[in-house]
């Protein structure tokens, strides 16, 4: 996991003042956000992954 997780998130927002139920919406949907960019990196390293693939493919078929 690259993204803060939602524990740490609420360790930093003790600082603020602000209601428990507050800081727990603000830290789920960091986690959330953080849970979904994780998730679009894994995909474009695996089409990353997938075209050299294929491009090495076709150049030991041309070779």
């Amino acid at each position: 996991m690259f993204g803060l997780s939602k524990e740490e998130i609420m360790m930093m927002l003790k600082k603020v003042e602000l209601a428990d139920s507050q800081k727990s919406a603000i830290a789920d949907i960091f986690h959330q956000n953080n849970l979904r960019i994780e998730q679009q990196l894994a995909l474009i390293i695996h089409l990353v992954i997938d075209e050299r693939e294929r491009n090495n493919s076709n150049n030991t078929y041309l070779n």
